[in-house]
């Protein structure tokens, strides 16, 4: 029984030691372990990353001033050209003969200007003193014309109303004047017959002016005369028109009279234009023949005067006022030819020979070849981070696993506003050429916005951010942490992140993982 007694007492103790070791174990196992990570002193480059694309540095789209004809096209898409080369050119013969004829007058002007600096001979006194009496003589058989003009114009005038338009009405030049039919528009009955009496006013009062006129009649008095007589016929035209309503609104009267008055009335009305258009165009023959009389006395004036200096000035201006003519024909010359403004490939030639191209319808583009750029967006979050001048680092999707150099050479000052989003748009510029690049490719950039050397540095992943700020998180020697609070500055895209207080250089933090918001 005691063998018994001491056997279980054993087993019992063995269990404890094993259950104690059991316990210790667990209690080692569940001890936290943490990696670490030293703090070191490095360079640290913060970048902007952006997405752009190669463009040409100069691209020109060519168009012509003025519309034409294509005569001549010289080049085709992917032509290699050199500043000045044409391109292509308009059909500029029209131009051409105004050239010739600008060019004859320069040589007409220039010799009018010798002849002035000779001084003038008699016979050309005589000369012009002939041609002033023959413009005289035939202003004067013009104003002579004026009265059978005028005689003619009233007779038609008077055979218009009393002859063709009359037959509509009786007692047509008394108070009794009536309509010889009834007419459906009583306002139209009202306007025609006032007309109508109007008409005789106007008739007889032109008359009594025709038998002003006589052999001492004064050509200003003539003008007058014409001038009323123009008014005497706007009357009488008014009444034809208004008589021809008349017709229109007949009632009661046959197809066979309405044809026959709408006839006579038209030819009435026809002669009234007629008259209208020998007097307006007697006053504008007089108009001009009277310009045409100042002009030759001014010239014979001139000539009398002799060749003063200020004469010879005169004319010195029309010489000038010719040269610049064929200046200007010259250079409208000069825009039926495109010519390449800068050494480069041809991006677009849609110029056609014999087709109509249009003003300021571009049909040729260049672009240089080997000198490109880079035009990439920046959010307005980054932009104040970059300067011009700053270095940039370039890969290209067609180029894989190739690095390029760059500087940023330009920073627009207005925004580029892209889906809702203001942007900036940021030119790049290749350190080094390559003919291997063409526009259109797709760029990926890293600016270098900030660098810091000899500064202490810590991957990102090892930095705690919550809602109180950041930390790093300090292994104690008995196995617990501690957060310490340290402040940050650049951050490079390689995941690094400068310390600039909180921890010192050669210090073990503990490598805390992914961020967080709260820790």
């Amino acid at each position: 029984m005691k063998k018994s007694k001491r056997k279980y007492i054993w087993l019992v103790a063995i269990l404890a030691l094993l259950l104690g070791a059991g316990i210790a174990w667990a209690r080692f196992q569940s001890k936290p372990k943490y990696e670490t990570v030293n703090v070191t002193r490095g360079d640290i480059v913060e970048n902007v990353s952006v997405t752009g694309r190669v463009k040409p540095v100069d691209s020109v789209d060519l168009a012509f001033e003025k519309g034409g004809k294509v005569k001549e096209v010289d080049v085709q898409i992917g032509d290699r050209v050199i500043a000045g080369q044409q391109l292509a050119r308009l059909d500029s013969t029209d131009l051409s003969a105004q050239l010739l004829q600008a060019e004859a007058n320069v040589e007409t002007e220039q010799a009018k200007l010798d002849e002035l600096k000779k001084g003038t001979r008699p016979e050309e006194i005589s000369v012009k003193q002939t041609e002033l009496k023959k413009a005289e003589q035939d202003l004067a058989n013009l104003y002579s014309s004026v009265g059978d003009i005028l005689n003619d114009s009233y007779a038609k005038a008077d055979d218009a109303v009393r002859s063709k338009a009359d037959q509509l009405f009786v007692n047509a030049d008394s108070d009794a004047l009536q309509l010889v039919f009834q007419v459906s528009d009583y306002q139209t009955q009202i306007d025609a017959t006032n007309l109508r009496r109007s008409c005789s006013v106007e008739l007889s009062a032109w008359k009594s002016e025709l038998l002003s006129i006589s052999s001492t009649t004064t050509p200003a008095d003539l003008g007058t005369l014409m001038k009323k007589a123009e008014s005497h016929l706007f009357v009488v035209r008014s009444f034809l028109a208004r008589a021809f309503d008349l017709v229109d609104n007949a009632v009661g009267l046959s197809a066979a009279s309405i044809s026959t008055y709408k006839t006579n009335i038209g030819l009435g009305r026809d002669a009234v234009n007629l008259a209208i258009s020998a007097v307006t165009g007697q006053e504008q023959a007089i108009a001009a023949q009277v310009v045409t009389v100042e002009r030759i006395k001014n010239e014979l004036a001139l000539e009398l005067a002799g060749s003063t200096p200020e004469s010879i000035a005169a004319q010195n201006a029309q010489v000038q006022q010719a040269v610049a003519n064929v200046s200007s024909i010259n250079a409208q010359i000069a825009k039926t030819v495109l010519f390449a403004p800068i050494s480069g490939i041809v991006t677009r030639q849609d110029a056609k020979v014999g087709e109509i191209a249009g003003p300021n319808v571009p049909l040729i583009s260049l672009m240089t070849e080997s000198n490109l750029e880079i035009d990439a967006n920046v959010p307005e979050i980054d932009v104040g981070r970059i300067a011009v001048g700053n270095s940039v680092s370039i890969t290209l999707d067609a180029f894989q696993g190739e690095t390029y150099t760059g500087k940023v050479s330009y920073i627009d000052p207005a925004e580029t506003v892209i889906d809702g989003v203001v942007n900036f748009k940021v030119t790049v510029l290749f350190d080094q050429p390559n003919s291997k690049f063409r526009s259109g490719l797709t760029a990926n950039l890293d600016i270098a916005s900030a660098k810091k050397t000899d500064t202490l540095l810590l991957p990102e992943f090892a930095i705690i951010e919550n809602d109180s700020g950041k930390f790093v998180r300090i292994l104690n020697a008995d196995g617990t942490t501690k957060d310490i609070p340290v402040k940050t500055g650049l951050r490079s895209k390689d995941g690094f992140v400068e310390i600039t207080d909180g921890v010192s250089e050669g210090e073990s933090v503990v490598n805390v993982g992914l961020k967080t918001s709260a820790n």
